[in-house]
């Protein structure tokens, strides 16, 4: 009796983990196959040397092969763009700044998960980052950490918040404390 109780266990523990990995494959697959999606964002950040968290809203577009653009509506306009390592900043009022992301390890780190996540790369993501799925292809969550010490200096961990090809929520923790909360709304561009 509790060899049969012990192997149906085993076998169900065994069925469980299984199941975790073809999940997180089919989620990694609908999100491939996205060729270019806008959507609305909300946007809380909060940061240490602030009072009161900063709301942000705008609208957030990727297209396949790492393209992302955000623009922010408000409080204040402002347009970043991202295609490969570059990140041009464009405020509505000055200069344009660019950056070159490699130089900068928070926003490598979080530009680098942003685009393998929407692009389905789980192979980019397993490279740089520590990879933990949960759920099923219809409401899940992905939470990365980052191997690389000088990125986790600076990013403690990125989580994704998804239904399918859908990322619902993006939440970043800093290592010195500040973090942001991303909510998109797919289907409102």
């Amino acid at each position: 009796m509790y060899r049969a109780a012990l192997a149906w266990l085993l076998a169900f523990a065994c069925a469980g983990a299984a199941a975790q990995p073809s999940a997180l494959a089919q989620v990694m697959q609908r999100l491939s196959a996205v060729k270019a999606s806008t959507v609305r964002f909300t946007e809380v950040r909060r940061i240490a040397a602030l009072t009161k968290p900063l709301e942000l809203s705008g609208r957030l577009s990727y297209v396949r092969g790492g393209a992302i653009e955000k623009i922010v509506e408000s409080p204040y306009r402002e347009r970043t763009t991202i295609d490969g390592d570059t990140m041009v900043v464009d405020p509505a009022r000055g200069e344009p700044r660019r950056y070159g992301l490699r130089g900068h390890p928070a926003a490598w780190a979080f530009v680098e998960g942003l685009r393998a996540t929407l692009g389905g790369d789980l192979a980019t993501l397993e490279r740089y980052y520590r990879v933990s799925f949960s759920g099923g292809a219809d409401a899940w969550t992905l939470e990365l950490a980052p191997r690389d010490e000088d990125m986790a200096r600076y990013v403690e961990a990125i989580a994704f918040r998804g239904s399918g090809a859908d990322i619902l929520s993006i939440r970043v923790s800093e290592a010195g404390g500040n973090s942001s909360m991303m909510t998109l709304r797919p289907g409102s561009s």
